[in-house]
């Protein structure tokens, strides 16, 4: 592999292209397959018809797919007559980010909490917002018919079969599928999140069981188990205002810990508006994490009603929050004590858990560069703590290197502190290629988290191993050396005195380093100054 060419940094989910040089030298050519590999998962193989004696370009498109450093391998198949395998394999790192983040809202009725929401993901200028929310239903009194009322007919099709995949977040806020014909489109829903994708669905009266999503696709990926069908109404929504409990252990999390003093955010969640209003469930499932509960109500299957959970889908994340008042923290609490920026916060901080944003990530690591060189020490960072953001405080952890396959081939020992932070510098392996810095915490396999690395060795001089006489030859003179053409007419080399060295010394001129100097460079940047005062 004569050269490797990409982007240095790439959009999530926007197809980028890698090109790559193979050059055969003395070889007889044909067909061979340039393979791109994404750790240890093959991406993509193409065929490159390389000519004998020659070199072709062959350019491989490729999607990241996660936010953050990723590794990419491109490499051809070694051979037996290979005089330098070393070249048949190239690494090369993209710094993925976000290009924008495409959010669905889709609303069952206008409302206040609806234009909130609405308005302040609009707000955004890195957020590409796609809103679509129903202004009337099939029974609403009108005085005139549907064609004459309807401004476009529910793009159902075009927004979950067409570009769904485009999304990286989709709300359904107080929004009931039934009216619209959409339940050959929920299993989608479903295979979009556990694809990786994210889905939050905000309470009302349309919303959760009120809804009908119980024992639908969507009920699979929702974070809280549902009523079954045919429970009454009034037992799947509770109305009375309430102020929400903060769940014990939790509130070191990002979506509720607004300010950084523990002390402060208790107060802070003390002053809010209260709520009005939630949807009942049946209980929170094994992956769920309940961030705040319902002072009072009940869970049909026991238990405090929650209020905010956050869980897993396959890759995917979710989100259920089981009222659709939470303007309340912004417009009722900023009328009460002139502060109404919990609500953005606290949404920004929603949005940003559910897109994957690394800076809330409860574990990382960062290293000091993204690319080193062959036996270079990398100086790691950590941020260590469990899912409910609590840091493994005064712990023991290995900071460990891997190769793509997992094998470990090296690690340093370092001790965290009481924020679960650690600081190491660690060894890397002289060949090239792309590695993995994991941190394990002590007496435990499992890596709590993890970063990619690549080490650079010849870059594209190994890309032409063979000699260059004339530089050989130039060298030599300058060097009062000898040049051979042929090895055959070289001396033998265990009769040459390779003792025989002796130094000339060192001599140094540091014309600028004396004070004389320095006082002249401080005499002409005043004059400069002074000269652009006068001339203005």
């Amino acid at each position: 592999i004569a050269e490797v060419s990409a982007d240095p940094v790439g959009f999530l989910r926007r197809p980028a292209r890698v090109r790559v040089v193979v050059r055969s030298l003395g070889g007889a050519g044909g067909p061979i397959p340039v393979t791109l590999r994404r750790g240890d998962e093959v991406e993509r193989e193409v065929i490159a018809e390389l000519p004998p004696d020659g070199e072709v370009e062959v350019e491989i498109p490729f999607t990241p797919r996660r936010l953050g450093r990723e590794v990419y391998r491109v490499s051809i198949p070694r051979t037996p007559e290979d005089a330098v395998p070393e070249n048949d394999e190239r690494a090369f790192l993209v710094r993925v980010v976000r290009d924008k983040l495409r959010v669905l809202l889709v609303a069952g009725q206008p409302s206040w909490a609806e234009r909130y929401l609405r308005a302040f993901l609009k707000r955004d200028p890195a957020t590409d917002l796609i809103s679509f929310f129903i202004l009337r239903n099939t029974s609403d009194l009108t005085m005139a018919g549907p064609d004459e009322l309807a401004l476009i007919p529910f793009p159902t099709d075009e927004l979950f079969h067409e570009h769904l995949g485009s999304f990286d977040l989709v709300i359904f806020q107080n929004f009931e599928y039934g009216p619209y014909q959409m339940a050959s489109y929920l299993p989608r829903i479903r295979d979009y999140v556990m694809r990786g994708g994210s889905f939050a669905m905000i309470g009302g009266p349309l919303s959760f069981h009120s809804g009908g999503y119980a024992a639908t696709p969507i009920a699979e990926i929702l974070p809280v188990e549902l009523p079954p069908p045919g429970t009454p109404p009034s037992q799947t929504v509770v109305t009375e205002p309430f102020q929400p409990r903060l769940r014990a252990g939790m509130e070191r999390h990002p979506l509720l810990s607004l300010v950084p003093d523990p002390v402060s955010n208790a107060a802070l969640w003390s002053r809010l508006a209260p709520l009005v209003g939630a949807n009942v469930v049946s209980a929170v499932r094994s992956e769920g994490a309940v961030l705040l509960d319902h002072p009072s109500a009940r869970m049909g299957r026991g238990g405090p009603l929650p209020v905010l959970v956050l869980g897993t889908a396959g890759e995917g994340r979710t989100l259920a929050l089981t009222t659709d008042t939470t303007l309340r923290w912004g417009i009722t609490t900023g009328g009460e004590t002139g502060d109404a920026s919990t609500y953005e916060r606290f949404w920004d901080r929603a949005i940003r858990w559910l897109s994957r944003d690394p800076a809330l990530e409860p574990a990382r690591l960062t290293t000091d560069r993204e690319r080193y060189g062959p036996g270079a020490r990398a100086r790691v960072e950590a941020v260590l703590r469990d899912e409910r953001y609590q840091p493994f405080a005064d712990e023991n952890v290995a900071l460990v290197v891997e190769d793509p396959s997992g094998n470990e081939l090296g690690s340093v020992r370092a001790r965290t502190d009481r924020e679960g932070e650690a600081n190491a510098t660690v060894p890397l392996p002289d060949a090239p290629g792309a590695y993995r810095v994991t941190a394990r915490r002590a007496g435990r396999p499992e890596a709590v988290a993890a970063e990619w690395l690549v080490v650079e060795a010849g870059g594209d001089e190994l890309a032409d191993p063979r000699a260059a006489p004339e530089r050989l030859r130039a060298l030599a003179e300058a060097t009062g050396g000898t040049f051979y053409a042929d090895p055959e007419d070289a001396p033998d080399l265990a009769a040459l005195d390779t003792t025989r060295r002796r130094s000339l010394g060192t001599h140094e001129e540091a014309p600028f380093g004396t004070p004389w100097a320095f006082a002249a460079l401080v005499a002409a940047f005043l004059a400069e100054w002074v000269l652009r005062r006068r001339w203005g």
